[in-house]
């Protein structure tokens, strides 16, 4: 219920930062429309050189607004995600808090795990981190995660594109970098988080069916390269020369095999599979 309440409330947001950067255009429109009469944007009198710097000006102030509400998004569904992770664990709570009331006064009553700072030391330390390994990797995330938004403020700041596969704005990958492949594995296993990259559609008359990819499989390695993501899967489909033929290595069923297909777009969805039970 309150990831609904959030999702209108963003809806609502929206439109009102639209409306309101609208408003500053001439007579409520676009700034590239040409039918606006002696607007600050385009000048009938003015020479040709001033309206085209008019007129970058206006793009220019539409692509920062544009990013002004891109990052606004990005913020308002990372706190629809934790509002609905906090619904989650409520009705976890409560359902764990029930089948507690049912035991003997004496009964022994299990404590419920936060996945507290101290929660996550303790899966780390379980996936085969020595204690103090586990104590630096907690800390090294959040250092990576400040650096890539620093990363990612001096590039709008310079009005430079952001690269959303460029290693110094993503804190994943900074992060397998300075672990290595292995000790990362055990790192996105210890935080229950996915190993292999889920296709969950393949698109028709796409290289990915051409190549025999099929909805349910989970690919692991790209031409030889582990990857763990869809992010790594696309950096990798951009290396090499394009339309080369590269090994894909997939698990289909809980069985490992190999496909071929040319190097570039897969022509394929991911996501995250349901958990087994």
């Amino acid at each position: 219920m309150v990831k609904v309440f959030a999702t209108i409330g963003v809806s609502l947001i929206m439109g009102f930062a639209l409306a309101s950067w609208m408003q500053r255009m001439p007579d409520g429109g676009s700034a590239v429309s040409g039918s606006v009469n002696g607007g600050d944007y385009f000048d009938q009198a003015a020479v040709t050189e001033q309206r085209i710097r008019a007129l970058e000006t206006a793009i220019a102030e539409e692509r920062n607004a544009r990013q002004l509400l891109e990052d606004e998004l990005l913020v308002l569904f990372a706190e629809i995600d934790r509002l609905g992770a906090q619904d989650n664990r409520a009705e976890r709570r409560d359902t764990v808090e029930a089948r507690n009331d049912r035991l003997p006064p004496d009964g022994f009553r299990p404590r419920r795990a936060e996945r507290s700072g101290e929660a996550r030391m303790s899966a780390l330390v379980e996936a085969g981190f020595s204690a103090d390994r586990a104590d630096w990797i907690l800390r090294r995330e959040a250092e990576l995660e400040v650096e890539a938004m620093q990363a990612r403020f001096d590039a709008r700041r310079s009005d430079s594109p952001i690269d959303r596969l460029d290693p110094s704005m993503n804190p994943n990958s900074m992060l397998r970098a300075e672990l290595g492949d292995a000790d990362y594995e055990r790192y996105l296993q210890a935080n229950g988080r996915p190993t292999a990259v889920a296709v969950t559609r393949v698109l028709e008359s796409s290289p990915g069916q051409a190549a025999g990819l099929q909805t349910g499989d989970q690919i692991v390695r790209y031409g030889g390269s582990r990857v763990f993501d869809i992010a790594d899967l696309s950096a990798q489909t951009l290396q090499g020369s394009p339309g080369e033929s590269v090994v894909v290595d997939i698990i289909r069923d809980d069985v490992p095999m190999q496909i071929v297909m040319p190097r570039g777009p897969i022509g394929m969805q991911s996501g995250r599979f349901p958990r087994r039970q």
